[in-house]
């Protein structure tokens, strides 16, 4: 994602920092004058099952790896480089498919045809004008709640935290990998400076009974409790995120997508808050004394 527009909800605030350091490109091509940009500029809009807020969706077309994120609206653009700026000389050529992407979400896309390095409108899914046809609609898969046994700490006092995070479908069944340990990480936890975007990964101690580093989510909620232990100074004052390691089961992601997002973004790294997620809870405030 040259680097992807924003990301503004409270839970989804990793996405902000992904537009700054993933490698992609978001429509820097729009005053080109080589080729009009109506001609390399396709729009749409993408809604989601369960909110009105349908910012963050990340919107990836193979081909050129491009990408953005959607606005509060679910509006995106995206605007293919110049014909001398693309892989095949005198422009690239094909068929190729638009994806809208959330981890939690089923995931979506649209054809569309590109000949001279331009795109040939109309076509099946997309009118004369650029415009995509119908919104691209992601249900929701699985929902991430994370609950902290308190809001705030103090930055020079040592803390402990009882975290609950619960996951839950409406669609079942949904397996999602969930793993208690991850090398010698029992419970990792991410903690996400959201004013400064530093991470640092946590372990935590699972106080439950896990059997299978995989687990199988329906309308009844799965629940998995932790304690976390926040040593004196540890943090520094500020708003974090706390973020669970887990990841959908696989469900044929196309080549490249995840790549365009970042090295190891799915790995247990501190890229891997840079996932597009939809999460709720999870908020701490640490207070400066």
């Amino acid at each position: 994602m040259n680097k992807p527009c924003r990301y503004t909800p409270p839970f989804i605030v990793f996405l902000g920092l992904l537009l700054a350091a993933s490698a992609c490109t978001d429509n820097p091509f729009e005053s080109d004058p080589t080729v009009a940009a109506s001609k390399r500029r396709i729009r749409g809009t993408v809604r989601l099952s369960d909110r009105a807020d349908y910012s963050g969706a990340y919107i990836w077309m193979e081909g050129f790896d491009l990408g953005t994120v959607t606005k509060p609206d679910g509006s995106f653009s995206l605007t293919l480089p110049p014909v001398g700026m693309q892989s095949t000389p005198g422009g690239n050529e094909g068929a190729f498919r638009l994806y809208a992407f959330l981890g939690n979400y089923r995931m979506q896309n649209v054809r569309t045809a590109v000949h001279d390095g331009t795109f040939v409108f109309p076509s099946t899914d997309v009118d004369e004008d650029g415009n995509i046809h119908e919104d691209l609609f992601l249900q929701e898969l699985f929902s991430i709640t994370t609950n902290l046994s308190r809001g705030s700490i103090e930055a020079d006092s040592p803390r402990v935290l009882s975290i609950e995070v619960i996951l839950r479908s409406s669609v079942p069944p949904v397996e999602v990998y969930y793993p208690r340990m991850v090398g010698a990480i029992e419970g990792p936890l991410l903690l996400h400076n959201l004013g400064t975007g530093e991470v640092e990964i946590f372990k935590s101690t699972v106080t439950g009974v896990e059997i299978s580093d995989y687990v199988e989510i329906g309308p009844v909620a799965y629940s998995r409790s932790m304690i976390l232990n926040i040593p004196k100074y540890k943090l520094q004052a500020g708003e974090y995120e706390i973020i669970p390691y887990l990841l959908p089961r696989d469900r044929n992601m196309p080549y490249g997508l995840l790549a365009s997002l970042g090295t190891d973004i799915s790995a247990m790294s501190t890229q891997y808050v840079y996932y597009p997620f939809l999460r709720q809870g999870g908020r701490l405030r640490v207070e400066a004394n």
